[in-house]
């Protein structure tokens, strides 16, 4: 957070913390933990990719999803479950539906290994 010499408040977020889509920055925590609800979701993972729209800045959500070995996997029950505990706003333009998110040592998604598969 920082202050600036009129007084206003500005809150930063941590290089990577926040996906900026039609002008709002949407947690990507909140949307992973509405997805990851699901019964036939193993686990999730959610990052942005340049909009489609092209606007300066605007990433579109993209939720990179493995799901639940022997589970129905249905798009719609997850773009319902978001719809019903987000913001329209949050709800993720894209699902990328793969067999494993994949991670470093230390369990840390590997955002541009997706960004390549997208």
């Amino acid at each position: 957070m920082q202050q600036d010499k009129d007084g206003w408040l500005f809150f930063e977020y941590r290089k990577g913390g926040g996906i900026r889509h039609n002008g709002e920055f949407i947690n990507p925590a909140s949307v992973e933990k509405a997805i990851a609800e699901c019964d036939s979701v193993d686990d999730v993972f959610v990052y942005g990719v340049k909009a489609a729209s092209g606007a300066p800045g605007e990433k579109d959500v993209v939720a990179a999803i493995v799901p639940k070995e022997g589970a129905r996997f249905d798009p719609k029950e997850i773009f319902h479950a978001c719809r019903a505990k987000l913001d329209a706003g949050s709800v993720p333009s894209y699902l990328q539906v793969v067999v494993e998110i994949p991670k470093t040592a230390s369990e840390k998604p590997l955002e541009r290994y997706l960004v390549q598969m997208f």
